[in-house]
């Protein structure tokens, strides 16, 4: 039977044995074309991308706690930590809880951070995280939180209640977890326009 296999493809026509080789290439090429697209989309084709998944979601969770130490640091006016998990590579952004238009790149982005703590004085403020959202996908992650801390901002003597609604953009990196974006504005009661 595999001779006969073998004669019937001696005596094809050229170009039905050039189609069979187009669709031999083509059946070759599938897997690799779908495993390039899910990549793309940051799907998993295999159990041990799952696994590495699972280890990505347990990372970003540790990772949150150095996050919210780094905050606390920082509405303390000490931005090291913050500025230590801040990704060095584009694309960053920052829509701050200050204000203004936002900013984009790294360098604008850091100097940014460095404006924004010189606005907080250290008083033992505690940064408390209520998150309506985590979720890792790949490399990348997000979370949507309220932040509630009392600071003492610059110029002032007692402190005051900063109460915002954050979302943060993650990305995994070399070295672990940087944040990519930050979108932070001050809590306001809902209010509906009247007409």
């Amino acid at each position: 039977m595999a001779n006969r296999r073998v004669r019937s493809a001696h005596h094809q026509s050229p170009q039905h044995q050039g189609a069979t080789m187009r669709n031999a290439s083509r059946r070759r090429s599938l897997p690799v074309l779908a495993a390039a697209i899910a990549a793309l989309c940051g799907l998993t084709l295999s159990t041990e991308s799952a696994t590495s998944s699972v280890t990505h979601t347990h990372d970003f969770q540790s990772f949150l706690r150095h996050y919210e130490a780094a905050n606390t640091a920082f509405v303390n006016g000490d931005p090291s930590l913050w500025l230590a998990m801040t990704a060095r590579k584009d694309p960053v952004s920052i829509f701050g809880g200050f204000g203004g238009l936002g900013d984009a790149g790294t360098a604008a982005v850091h100097q940014r951070y460095l404006l924004a703590a010189t606005a907080f004085r250290p008083s033992g403020a505690r940064v408390e995280f209520q998150y309506l959202v985590r979720d890792v996908q790949g490399r990348l992650a997000y979370t949507v939180a309220i932040e509630r801390s009392n600071v003492l901002y610059a110029g002032q003597t007692q402190r005051r209640p900063q109460i915002l609604r954050v979302t943060m953009l993650f990305r995994r990196d070399l070295g672990g977890w940087k944040i990519i974006h930050r979108h932070a504005d001050t809590m306001t009661e809902l209010q509906l326009p009247t007409g």
